[in-house]
């Protein structure tokens, strides 16, 4: 893995932070990744040895330390979302979900309470519509949302970073009707 996917990973692992879909315990799958990638960060190899169980304190100073190192800050809430959006069209694009609208689902849990995003709010207003058959649009909307430039990480780095967001989709297509 070179410099640029490192520091691509990581401004999407900031990202995803950021809107509340990577915790700590998530950090070690990470990890793992890249280090099958080739990433010899010594706090990379310290997070891989961690527990799904570590906490903030386990974590934080590791992941403050790699993020200065590389130069790393928090996105704002638009560059985060689209970020977060990317990453999950890469992950979708690898492995199809079961439900219409995966990316319009994914993307409304990060719009409440705030609406920073213009991309989130409008899947936030989108989602409502997808299981009664009223949001036709909402559909070259997912396909927009699909499309969307591929980060170009990989693949395992993509699915260790989407794991946590692509746990809340619904395992089976919701019934249709308001």
């Amino acid at each position: 893995m070179d410099d640029a996917a490192l520091r691509t990973t990581f401004l999407v692992a900031r990202a995803t932070e950021s809107r509340g879909c990577l915790e700590p315990g998530d950090w070690p799958d990470v990890a793992v990744s890249l280090l099958l990638e080739g990433n010899d960060d010594p706090e990379i190899a310290e997070l891989a040895g961690l527990s799904r169980r570590a906490g903030g304190w386990d974590t934080n100073a590791l992941l403050a330390a790699a993020y200065d190192r590389h130069r790393i800050s928090v996105p704002d809430q638009e560059t985060a979302v689209d970020l977060v959006a990317r990453l999950m069209a890469d992950d979708l694009r690898a492995r199809p979900a079961a439900v219409t609208g995966p990316m319009i689902r994914l993307l409304a849990r990060l719009a409440p309470p705030d609406f920073e995003s213009n991309l989130a709010s409008r899947c936030f207003a989108e989602e409502e519509y997808l299981d009664c058959g009223c949001g036709e649009d909402a559909l070259g909307f997912e396909a927009e949302l699909q499309s969307m430039p591929t980060l170009g990480l990989p693949g395992s780095v993509v699915q260790a970073l989407a794991r946590p967001l692509r746990s809340t989709l619904p395992a089976v297509q919701p019934p249709h009707g308001h």
